[in-house]
């Protein structure tokens, strides 16, 4: 039997409790330290921002309910798009999810897209590139003295 995959659709602003859940549990294989948005900003961000959710039709992914995966961006002061969060349950990885996500953010703008990666994260960085981003420039010391950042952007145009 052919495994489902999830929809990808906008997510509606009862996504926050589900997608919240998934931000607390997407990030523990990098074994960084990261700290996950809180359940208040999902909500107002499922309302308010750019929110795509995977949603499975059935599922017993427990924390996430049927939400596999989700994508979260913000339109910039310079009418850009910044892509601040893509992430897909630990159980559902190698599926494409990602890929879905991303491929549906950037069909559906007409603007910029921006994101930041580490630049040691040679893996992501080239995986963006294959989407269409380009380094746009280095910031040293973006979020603290040793936590640098490639800011990368995708041109729809150029795409």
């Amino acid at each position: 039997m052919k495994e489902m995959l999830p929809t990808i659709e906008a997510a509606v602003s009862q996504d926050f409790l589900q997608v919240s859940a998934l931000d607390r549990i997407a990030w523990l294989h990098t074994g960084h330290t990261s700290i996950p948005d809180g359940e208040h900003v999902w909500r107002v961000w499922c309302e308010y921002a750019i929110v795509l959710v995977a949603r499975l039709r059935e599922s017993n992914l427990s924390e996430s309910g049927n939400i596999a995966g989700s994508l979260v961006m913000f339109r910039t002061h310079t009418d850009e798009e910044f892509l601040h969060k893509i992430m897909v349950h630990p159980d559902m990885r190698g599926r494409g999810i990602g890929t879905q996500l991303m491929q549906t953010a950037l069909h559906n703008t007409t603007n910029s897209v921006l994101l930041t990666v580490d630049p040691e994260n040679a893996a992501a960085v080239q995986l963006y590139q294959k989407f269409g981003f380009q380094i746009r420039q280095r910031i040293d010391g973006y979020y603290r003295p040793q936590e640098d950042r490639f800011l990368m952007a995708y041109e729809p145009e150029l795409a």
